[in-house]
């Protein structure tokens, strides 16, 4: 009888920015305890990856978990794979933060484990084949990709290792058995048992490497994994069932490659669905349903990449890192490295099952990590146009001390992001409400013996508020002419009417030393007829403030009548805000937002609707402010008006 070998991968990580109490939890329900099970079955080895939040985490709080993962790799039972520190996706990071990041894991299992990682873990498994050559070159012998990724280049045998190469940089690929990892913990161990049974027959490996939270954390995996024995009985069929457990580093010495592959750009399954529109997605799903099982080498979901055009707002984030990164690195600053490294973690650039994007702890946390960085990187503070999100329009951006601005003259002029240097905090990191697929997709809940992939959904009460989308992303300083009669129910249900032609068009722009300019003449429709109307904003950063002056100019000889709005879309807590007369405070009273003349103001809050591995999840993103002034013009008159948000210090 062929020896049955089996390689078991455990990936371990929290994201940058994710609150204390979840980090505490983990460890309660999952960490701790899948460790101390597994020092009760000194013959089972296994291979594990802690993403550096955890680590730093661990070290620092949990010292018994600490104590028992470095007796584990003392004897050689754990071996720990490298990667990115922070967990970025190393794809869509410059190659000289990739570097940092898998030198930065190198050096510190080196100094707290006494080892030196053989392989690395692949954020999602995201591939692009340029990565052999990145990872050799930091010393990285292997990584683990899924099936699928083989099964694209036409690679039937996945169980065993293959080795590829980028510019002659060789690299070593493990492929992960998908039936295996919707088997490992989720089905009895009867059932693992014949699929280890039906490799070992062949003379194959078996490999698995898959998220540790699935043992304990995932929803309803923590009673049937440790209170009803299913890790415990587990372990002990491998101990004692005739089964050899290696580390991926025993497989690489102990066996030859299958020979060499040359895999395209992919993650595992579901993640190239989830980055599809929920239309293509649709199509994706029924294509794969129809074919039979021998095309799926030719049928593949989208690229990883894409996320950054499904979500402006990945997007945006994704650029501002870039941003960043050439700031820092043409300075080498190493602090700055480091908290430029934190803005990195993946999870608030995606969306798939896991809330990641919509979760706005950890888009929050990202770019505080990002605007720490930036404050300890020198600048030159002033005006400057650039491409910054190489889309080619123009972008125009201001930093001071205080306040840092991106404006987009050519979609309505709008502010895209405004910093706050003290607090270190975008203030408009609002997301949008959009489609997503499984909008479609309820069905009443499922329990029990499931992975997070398979498991059905029920919409929580009123949930088709959500599906009333936003006509765009969540700018700010967004000039709208409505109908005089437009009621507040109307702007906040977005049942209104645009009468001119401002909030998405492009404006005309000049920069000056301190202000810059934006202009339009466009039309409003006014008793049927169209109107030209010209719209002058001047933003003036002072010291410790912005200030926003507005003309609005009836170009024609016949009056207009209109409500006159000015759009903002802030990131506040309902506990941040608050509403005085005549102004608003935000950020708890450190800033204040004021207009003049005396504005009537809407305020409502914004919420989405999203899936996460518990089901679907309501989330406040924020406020949406409309400062507006209802105008009547005679011919050739002008109106005029400012907004100003100021800081007044810290409280």
């Amino acid at each position: 009888m062929e020896p049955r070998i089996f390689l078991l991968g455990v990936h371990n990580h929290q994201p940058v920015g994710n609150f204390p109490f979840v980090f505490e939890r983990a460890f309660a329900d999952c960490y701790l305890p899948f460790l101390q099970e597994l020092l009760k079955h000194p013959k089972v080895k296994i291979t594990a990856h802690y993403s550096g939040p955890l680590l730093e985490f661990m070290r620092e709080k949990k010292r018994k978990a600490w104590a028992i993962l470095k007796e584990l790799v003392g004897r050689g039972q754990v071996e720990l794979l490298g990667g990115g520190f922070y967990e970025p996706i190393l794809t869509m990071i410059p190659e000289e933060d990739r570097q940092g990041q898998l030198r930065l894991m190198k050096e510190f299992l080196e100094e707290n484990f006494g080892t030196r990682p053989r392989g690395a873990w692949l954020t999602e498994r995201v591939w692009e084949p340029t990565l052999p050559k990145t990872l050799a070159a930091a010393g990285i012998e292997y990584t683990l990709l899924d099936e699928e990724h083989f099964h694209y280049a036409g690679v039937e045998d996945i169980h065993g290792y293959h080795i590829t190469e980028d510019e002659g940089y060789p690299l070593k690929l493990f492929p992960i058995d998908k039936k295996l990892r919707y088997l490992v913990p989720f089905q009895s161990l009867k059932d693992v048992e014949a699929h280890l049974d039906e490799i070992g027959a062949g003379g194959g490996l078996a490999i698995l490497g898959d998220d540790g939270e699935k043992f304990g954390l995932w929803p309803g995996t923590k009673k049937w994994v440790y209170e009803d024995g299913w890790l415990g009985g587990f372990l002990a069929y491998l101990e004692e069932g005739g089964v050899q457990t290696w580390t991926f580093s025993e497989a690489l010495d102990r066996r030859d490659p299958k020979g060499r592959v040359y895999l395209p750009p992919a993650s595992y399954e579901e993640m190239t669905e989830w980055v599809l529109e929920p239309g293509d997605a649709a199509v994706f799903r029924k294509i794969r349903t129809d074919l039979p099982p021998e095309a799926r080498r030719f049928i593949r979901g989208g690229f990883f990449r894409e996320f950054f055009l499904k979500y402006p707002e990945s997007d945006h984030l994704h650029k501002r890192m870039l941003f960043v990164s050439r700031a820092v690195n043409h300075r080498s600053l190493a602090e700055a490295k480091k908290e430029l490294y934190r803005g990195q973690d993946n999870d608030p650039y995606w969306h798939g099952i896991f809330g990641g994007l919509y979760l706005p702890h950890l888009r929050e946390a990202a770019y505080e990590h990002l605007l720490r960085a930036e404050t300890l990187t020198p600048s030159r503070f002033g005006w400057t146009a650039a491409d910054f999100d190489v889309d080619g329009q123009t972008e125009i951006l201001w930093r001071d001390k205080t306040f840092a601005l991106f404006v987009r003259p050519s979609q309505g002029g709008g502010i895209i992001e405004m910093d706050h240097y003290p607090l270190c905090r975008n203030l408009t990191d609002v997301l949008a409400k959009r489609p997503e697929s499984y909008h479609a997709q309820s069905s009443p809940e499922e329990a029990g013996g499931k992975s997070i992939h398979e498991l059905a959904r029920e919409y929580p009460q009123g949930a088709e508020a959500y599906f009333n989308y936003d006509r765009g992303p969540r700018h700010s300083c967004l000039d709208h002419m409505l109908p005089p009669e437009t009621t507040f129910e109307q702007w906040q249900a977005g049942e209104f009417s645009e009468i001119g032609n401002f909030a998405d068009q492009p404006y005309t722009y000049r920069m000056t030393n301190r202000a810059l300019t934006m202009d339009r003449t466009g039309r409003v429709l006014c008793e049927g007829r169209e109107r030209p109307v010209r719209v002058v904003k001047e933003i003036v950063p002072g010291k410790k403030e912005i200030s926003i002056h507005y003309s609005v100019l009836n170009e024609a000889g016949e009056p207009v009548e209109f409500l006159f709005g000015s759009e903002w879309n802030f990131y506040q807590l309902i506990e941040e805000f608050k509403r005085e007369q005549g102004r608003v405070n935000l950020c708890g009273g450190r800033l204040i937002f004021e207009a003049s003349p005396p504005a009537g103001i809407w305020t409502y809050p914004l919420r989405t609707l999203s899936q996460s591995e518990k089901g679907y999840d309501i989330i406040h993103q924020g406020l949406c402010l409309l400062p507006w002034w209802k105008i009547s013009l005679e011919g050739k008159k002008e109106f005029g008006a400012c907004l100003r948000l100021r800081d007044e210090g810290a409280k």
